[in-house]
């Protein structure tokens, strides 16, 4: 059992995913507990600081890199269990957009109880209206500020920090359509041909690898998402064990100082993260009848941070992190139960042509 290969583990219909998008998703908020609440920055917190040495990276960046190895993974599953472009496009818009736009408006109305401006040129601000638009549709960058709302809190001015990395998904969704469309997320050789390309490209520019903006960053979150969709793509020629981590891990520590390290670290994180997820000998607690309330958490912590900022100052971070942790929980769990279900409800549902798009293998 060892050795079981990723489509095996699938099979058995046992995994760790809710449980790791809402740890990830916490983890985040963790971070930003430090830096929304006495002005540090991000990596600064006891456990970044651990991390950062060793691994290179802060706790919340880390969780960021979890959420797009995921994301890979299961988005190209969606794609390949369903085989039509137009019913996958769907359902990444009702997963995504209903749980968005009313988070947008509960940032707005709460923008508008802190605000600096007057109440009626607040909302009559081009901003205000932009905020909403710029930041539902994702195509045209990400709007952080509202008029006059946090402009004196320790990170000033930000609304909603944590949306930065919806466009980088949201980019990445749009590729696995395109290579759906052309049914190559079943046709294992012309897709690894297409990802050790891309690896090469990476290797040379990684700035401007996936059509991402020139940041390292984002590039970096592309391959990891993209990793998540080869590990899916390979699931019938890649094991899963406990000895293949062991060798990753190993040949990480050898390469560490090679121009290549970061993708084989991300190699190795990615295989970490699917081996935690579906290894039937790591079944963890499960989360699954509480729902999937990691997007809500995620998407609804920095706002929440940021008011708790503004109306009580000053936070230490641990209060800031069990205060804004009950709160946040508790708008993600009513976001999953009044918005996203019931919006995942609708599939099948949409004025979507349905007509196969890529269903040919």
């Amino acid at each position: 059992m060892n050795h079981l290969s990723i489509q095996n583990c699938l099979n058995l219909r046992l995994n760790n995913f809710t449980l790791m998008r809402f740890l990830a998703a916490f983890a985040v908020l963790y971070g930003h507990s430090y830096v929304l609440s006495g002005g540090l920055k991000i990596g600064e917190d006891p456990i970044s600081n651990m991390l950062i040495p060793r691994w290179g990276e802060s706790l919340p960046s880390i969780a960021v890199d979890m959420f797009f190895v995921i994301s890979g993974f299961l988005i190209c599953a969606s794609y390949v269990q369903r085989r039509n472009f137009w019913v996958f496009v769907e359902a990444r818009l009702l997963r995504i957009l209903p749980g968005l736009a009313v988070a947008l408006i509960f940032c707005i109305l709460i923008g508008a109880c802190v605000t600096s401006e007057p109440v009626a040129a607040y909302f009559k601000s081009p901003a205000t209206v932009g905020y909403l638009k710029n930041n539902l549709f994702l195509v045209a960058g990400i709007q952080f500020e509202l008029p006059g709302v946090f402009t004196a809190n320790p990170f000033p001015g930000s609304v909603n920090g944590s949306l930065w990395t919806l466009p980088i998904e949201v980019r990445m969704y749009f590729w696995v359509a395109v290579l759906g469309a052309l049914s190559l997320l079943w046709r294992a050789y012309v897709f690894n041909a297409l990802f050790l390309l891309t690896c090469l490209v990476y290797a040379q520019a990684p700035a401007g690898t996936f059509f991402m903006a020139a940041d390292p960053r984002h590039a970096h979150l592309g391959l990891l998402f993209l990793l998540g969709t080869f590990f899916y793509v390979n699931r019938r020629r890649i094991s899963l064990g406990f000895a293949g981590l062991l060798g990753l891990a190993v040949l990480t520590y050898i390469t560490r100082n090679y121009a290549f390290s970061l993708f084989i670290k991300s190699v190795f994180f990615s295989y970490l993260v699917l081996l935690v997820a579906i290894h039937p000998k790591l079944n963890l607690p499960s989360l699954d009848r509480w729902g999937d309330i990691s997007f809500g958490l995620y998407i609804y912590a920095f706002p929440v941070q940021q008011t708790l900022a503004y109306m009580m100052p000053p936070l230490k971070p641990y209060q800031m992190l069990i205060l804004s942790s009950v709160i946040t929980i508790g708008l993600a769990i009513v976001s999953w139960k009044l918005v996203e279900q019931p919006a995942l409800k609708l599939k099948g549902k949409l004025a979507l042509p349905k007509k196969a798009v890529g269903a040919l293998s």
